[in-house]
């Protein structure tokens, strides 16, 4: 039987520096988006302050608010990553840059890094240990 704890206590630890999403032929590090990775509720608060206005009015235009979530995952939530080249084949350096650049390119796997650095299951504690031992 699981209670509450057992189902939504996350590993602090992990949320902050973060587990390696596995795409096959590459790998991208994150932080969570949000629990103990205070870098993200920070940068987000500063993003999307001088839309606040628009935000709340609920005006502010969809490439600007896609914009503002990739600047924040840039620089808060996507922490490194390996084996991931350009269009051309050639290694892409891990920047902030270089994130957005990937992330605008390939909207579709922007949206998976965002569902799994949002997913609490992927920062408890048991789930990352039975991973692990696997």
């Amino acid at each position: 039987m699981s209670g509450p704890y057992s189902v939504f206590r996350t590993d602090r630890t992990l949320e902050k520096e973060g587990i390696v999403l596995d795409y096959g032929d590459f790998k991208i590090k994150v932080a969570r988006a949000g629990g103990a990775n205070a870098a993200f509720q920070k940068a987000l608060t500063s993003k999307i302050r001088p839309y606040k206005r628009q935000i709340d009015a609920g005006t502010i235009p969809d490439d600007v608010a896609e914009k503002l979530f990739l600047d924040v995952y840039a620089e808060s939530v996507v922490l490194g990553w390996e084996g991931v080249t350009d269009e051309k084949g050639k290694p892409l350096p891990f920047s902030k840059e270089n994130a957005v650049k990937l992330f605008s390119d390939l909207p579709d796997l922007f949206r998976d890094v965002q569902n799994q650095a949002a997913a609490i299951s992927n920062f408890r504690a048991e789930v990352t240990e039975d991973t692990i031992k696997n």
